[in-house]
């Protein structure tokens, strides 16, 4: 057993520390444990992105460059909504806790009350703005202590 662990390779400075430290934290000190983990394996492991993995990549299997099958989600509705694939899944679902499930309900909505929905903030306005109040953008108030600070820089 001690001659196997002295023909095995530590990984020394050959990456990041950053990268070590994850290999390290989940058992992987050597080369060849890495490449026997290469690539599924490391893609599992906690603590391992995609920025890491392609780190690991270029320094041991360079020419190399395995692109993992990401599943998509299916886009959420809410039932009730007609709302659905007009707006973000997100908005329609922020929108739809406060009761708006049509156009008509939204467009009937003053911009300063649309914000004070939980969940729905500028982005979402903004979003909503350009479909249903093409060429109108809702100014948002300054808070006095803002408009001080911005008058003086």
């Amino acid at each position: 057993m001690q001659e196997h662990q002295q023909s095995e390779t530590p990984l020394g400075e050959l990456l990041p520390a950053y990268v070590t430290h994850v290999l390290a934290k989940n058992g992987i000190h050597t080369v060849e444990a890495v490449r026997r983990a290469y690539p599924h394996e490391l893609l599992k492991l906690r603590g391992m992105g995609m920025l890491r993995f392609k780190q690991i990549e270029k320094a041991f299997f360079p020419g190399k460059s395995f692109e993992p099958v990401l599943a998509r989600r299916p886009i959420r509705h809410i039932k009730g909504s007609s709302l659905n694939g007009l707006l973000t899944p997100e908005t329609v679902q922020a929108l739809a806790r406060d009761g708006i499930m049509t156009a008509e309900q939204l467009c009937a909505m003053e911009p300063k009350d649309l914000l004070k929905i939980r969940g729905l903030g500028l982005v979402k306005l903004r979003e909503i703005e350009r479909l249903f109040f093409p060429g109108q953008q809702y100014e948002i108030p300054r808070v006095r202590k803002q408009a001080a600070v911005d008058d003086v820089a």
